[in-house]
């Protein structure tokens, strides 16, 4: 199979390299339910192949165990191996917030930059897709970001959306290269914020500087999407750490963002937060009322949009307790995928369901706070959701 071209039948998932088989772990239920739902995403594929169309987008949003992007590393590698490199996607540079970052991104910044979060309740400010905004009054500013940092996917783009606020007291910027010489460009608004840049030539990094002005002025960055003209699939990981679903509720430009994404399957994986508490304190109602605004605002401008939902994995709460509210969560969850037609990954069946957090952690596949996992863990679970999506799509050929 060749990367990137015309497929004339169904195109083979290369085999995904097991290192080795986790006995915690049920391989053999490792599917989507109600997959048929997944049908407006599989078309895109078929039209992808039959050469209808350039791209493939899929947008992952959640919290913590996307942010880091280990497993949406580990995915985005496969289906780019399988149906061509359309780009880096989505990104955020978290060090100006601070806090943690892709790897595979290196950021580096210079000036004075204001952190803004929605997890955080007295944060008050716009907040774009991912919910965390970075807003500088430095014209002195600056922000370099390398997507090419390690791995073995080249992600040189030619054109970036760029998302931040648009008003009469923004900075103009300036895009530089590595070596400090000016880059042309050209910038078109989209909407209040989002522009869509486009540069004569492949670039390898941003460089990212302003124009100096009036004190009053002010730059206010929610993300960009590095992207390429070349035929290929995006996937953007959109995460932010300590997420609930409401933190989400509160992201001023979601749906904005969303629209400009053309995403054509939206991965959702949100739960761990939202369950953190003892089970007297969780309301599944309100979990399930919360959630279910999420999917609404998902929808409203792109009604035929394929939704996969992933139940959250086993987990402890303060390495003590373990979470007796996942089953709640994950039961609203099915609800709601029926209410809403979506597909659903139950990774908390996969990885072993009720207990198996402990099983992971002694196979080195998740960390001693019984919450979070260790990279070898996330980048199993970024292959068996791969696996998992393109067994839906070849069983359609069966």
């Amino acid at each position: 199979m060749l990367i990137g071209t015309s497929f004339l039948i169904s195109p083979t998932p290369p085999a995904v390299q097991h290192d080795q088989k986790y006995s915690s772990v049920h391989y053999d239920e490792n599917s989507l339910a109600s997959e048929v739902n997944m049908r407006s995403f599989y078309e895109a594929i078929d039209d992808y192949i039959a050469g209808n169309r350039d791209k493939i987008v899929i947008t992952h949003v959640g919290d913590s165990h996307i942010q880091a992007d280990f497993l949406t590393h580990e995915a985005r590698t496969l289906f780019q191996k399988t149906f061509g490199n359309g780009g880096r996607g989505f990104v955020f540079p978290y060090r100006l917030v601070p806090t943690n970052g892709p790897l595979n991104l290196k950021t580096r910044y210079g000036g004075n930059w204001e952190a803004c979060r929605s997890i955080i309740a007295h944060d008050n400010c716009n907040f774009g897709i991912c919910g965390t905004t970075a807003t500088t009054f430095d014209s002195s500013a600056y922000l370099r970001m390398d997507p090419n940092y390690y791995g073995d996917m080249n992600y040189e783009f030619d054109r970036m959306k760029l998302f931040y606020f648009q008003s009469p007291l923004t900075f103009d910027i300036r895009l530089l290269t590595k070596d400090s010489t000016p880059v042309e460009f050209d910038i078109q608004p989209v909407s209040e914020s989002v522009s869509q840049v486009f540069f004569n030539s492949m670039q390898d990094s941003i460089w990212m500087a302003f124009e100096g002005g009036d004190q009053n002025k002010y730059f206010q960055l929610y993300g960009m999407s590095l992207e390429n003209q070349n035929r290929g699939l995006v996937y953007n990981a959109i995460g932010e750490n300590g997420a609930r679903v409401t933190s989400y509720l509160r992201h001023t430009f979601f749906e904005e963002q969303l629209l400009a994404l053309k995403s054509d399957l939206v991965i959702v994986s949100l739960g761990t937060n939202d369950g953190y508490m003892a089970e007297s304190q969780f309301c599944k109602e309100c979990f399930k009322d919360n959630y279910r605004k999420l999917l609404q605002r998902i929808r409203e401008d792109n009604p035929r949009i394929s939704i996969l939902l992933t139940t959250p994995g086993d987990f402890y709460v303060r390495r003590r307790y373990h979470n007796n509210n996942i089953e709640s969560m994950n039961l609203a969850i099915y609800e709601l995928a029926a209410e809403f037609h979506t597909a659903v990954w139950d990774f908390n069946n996969v990885m072993g369901g009720t207990y198996s957090i402990k099983k992971w952690r002694d196979e080195g596949l998740a960390r001693h706070d019984l919450v979070h996992f260790t990279e070898k863990g996330y980048l199993l679970q970024g292959k068996l959701l791969y696996e998992s999506i393109m067994a839906g799509y070849e069983k359609r050929f069966d």
